[in-house]
């Protein structure tokens, strides 16, 4: 049952011995104890010793660990290795050092790696710092520090990692997770049964997904999905991806939606993806625009006959204004203003409408307008002239009004007393008016008031009729 129950001093070899419980040692009692007390330090170089040794045996067989700090256990097992003591285990001198340190364990097992665990029947650990576990787990002399777990896993290079059975992780820093997973190229990653990645820095998930060696930065996700163009991605089962920098989700044989996108932006330099309703609002233009076309193609058919059309009147149109030229007003570029000049001499403008009047009017202006303001000149300086008399009236009368506003300001002190007096009256006469109020209530009940269905004063009180006494002859 491979049960360890002992461990023995054996005087031909002059090692310890891990021996099953049916094993005798020989020698006196005080030895046994120094025995005991050496078995107890050798077990515990397993996990901090880089200088133990250790032969391991069970019922049915025989194990051989060769080198200092080895570990091997059960049938053919053996931790073996040529690395001379206190060897480095890594390039990097601050990871220390060590003396072997390997361990193996199960049937043929085999750890020839410095500081490499084999762990399983026929498993194998090569290579420095790597573990082999499982049944024919293997990892090769090139993978350092790499990892086979499963039945017949297998790392074979720098930092890979296998876990699964028949995992294999061949490339530099790459993942094989799942049953027949196949990591091959550098920083690659395989997740699911029969997945399988084959290029830099790609990557695969789910049953039999697929990137191939030319697919450098390729991603498939979903059962059977197959990239094999770079820097792409193959999304949803069966899904393929065979040109450079796309996202497939589908493939020829088989087509699928995308739903729930979002509006993308439109622009010139937008890169979003549409959805439908963004194409649906463009086709319902088209569709308007190819109706408009129609309707536009006849009204360029009836152009094309205007414009020959035009096209005479246009002829005689230029006789036309080769005679107005003659008598217009036209633009002089010497003196940068239209001149008025005709045959050579100088003319009037006549006919001329009244210009707009205004702070920013460019418009020209007539006799008349020019007339109206003479005339407004002339009376506007005989009313200065009048206005300034007036000026000086004013100066003596604003003189006059700061002796009446002084006086003022005392009258209205004055009338501020009266104001709170008559603010503490108002309060008096408010009470007068309540008790006012509920005298008139009093005669209300008490009167004798009219009554407008009888048209005469009623002596009713409470209800009742009553009698008018004390009435004057």
């Amino acid at each position: 049952m491979n049960r360890i129950f002992r461990v023995l001093w054996n005087a031909a070899t002059g090692t310890f011995v891990v021996t099953s419980e049916t094993a005798k040692s020989r020698g006196k009692k005080s030895g046994r104890r120094k025995l005991a007390v050496s078995a107890l330090i050798s077990l515990s170089s397993i996990m901090v010793s880089a200088d133990a040794l250790a032969n391991a045996g069970n019922d049915t067989g025989k194990g051989i660990g060769t080198e200092n700090g080895w570990i091997a256990i059960g049938e053919g097992a053996e931790a073996d290795s040529t690395i001379t003591t206190k060897e480095k285990v890594a390039e990097d001198p601050s990871k220390g050092y060590v003396a072997g340190a390997g361990i193996a364990i199960g049937y043929y097992s085999k750890a020839s790696g410095a500081s490499s665990t084999a762990l399983g029947g026929y498993s194998l650990a090569e290579s420095i710092g790597s573990v082999a576990l499982g049944a024919g787990a293997h990892t090769t002399s090139t993978a350092k520090y790499s990892m086979a777990v499963g039945t017949n896993a297998v790392a074979s290079n720098l930092y890979a990692i296998a876990l699964g059975t028949n995992a294999n992780a061949s490339g530099k820093n790459s993942i094989a997770l799942g049953r027949d997973t196949v990591s091959s190229a550098e920083r690659s990653l395989t997740v699911g049964l029969g997945a399988n990645a084959a290029s830099l820095d790609s990557m695969a998930f789910g049953y039999n997904t697929s990137v191939t060696s030319d697919a450098a930065n390729g991603i498939a996700f979903g059962s059977g999905a197959v990239t094999s163009a770079k820097n792409s991605v193959a999304i949803g089962s069966n899904s393929t991806a065979t040109e450079e920098n796309v996202v497939s989700v589908g493939s020829d044989a088989l087509k699928r939606k995308i739903v729930n996108v979002g509006n993308g932006a439109i622009s010139e330099s937008s890169t979003d993806a549409v959805n439908g309703s963004q194409l649906f609002a463009t086709n319902a233009n088209v569709t308007q625009n190819t109706t408009d076309i129609a309707a536009n193609t006849d009204s360029i058919n009836q152009n094309t006959t205007d414009i020959a059309t035009n096209t005479t009147n246009i002829n005689s149109l230029s006789d036309s204004v080769t005679t107005l030229t003659d008598d217009a007003l036209l633009w002089d570029a010497a003196s940068g203003a239209f001149s008025a000049k005709h045959n050579g001499s100088d003319s009037k403008l006549t006919n001329l409408a009244a210009g707009t009047l205004a702070a920013d009017s460019t418009d020209a202006v007539n006799g008349s307008q020019l007339f109206d303001t003479n005339e407004k000149v002339d009376k506007n300086t005989a009313d200065i002239a009048t206005n300034t008399d007036s000026i000086n009236q004013n100066t003596a009368d604003i003189t006059a009004n700061t002796d009446s506003i002084n006086q003022n300001t005392t009258d209205i002190a004055a009338n501020t007393t009266s104001i709170n007096q008559n603010t503490t009256d108002i309060a008096t006469n408010t009470t007068n008016i309540n008790n006012l109020s509920d005298s008139i209530t009093g005669l209300t009940d008490d009167a004798l008031l009219w009554d407008a269905d009888t048209g005469a004063f009623s002596a009713k009180h409470n209800g009742s009729d009553s009698k008018i006494t004390n009435l004057a002859a």
